[in-house]
């Protein structure tokens, strides 16, 4: 069983990641080219969100297991 700390701290970075995901579709709608998303590759920073989901539910599957 999982401890109550490392529950928590699996819970936060699932907050982070859900910020972090309403981040880049607010920057990923903003005018192109625009100051606020210099560079920004929409489809990179959702895929690596992705990456950071999956690995979370692989740390949540592992506590639990």
């Amino acid at each position: 069983m999982a401890s109550n700390r490392m529950m928590q701290a699996i819970g936060a970075l699932e907050r982070a990641v859900s910020r972090l995901e309403q981040d880049v579709e607010g920057l990923a709608s903003a005018r192109p080219g625009s100051a606020t998303n210099p560079g920004l590759d929409p489809a990179a920073a959702r895929a690596a969100l992705r990456s950071l989901d999956e690995l979370i539910a692989d740390v949540k599957g592992q506590a639990h297991g």
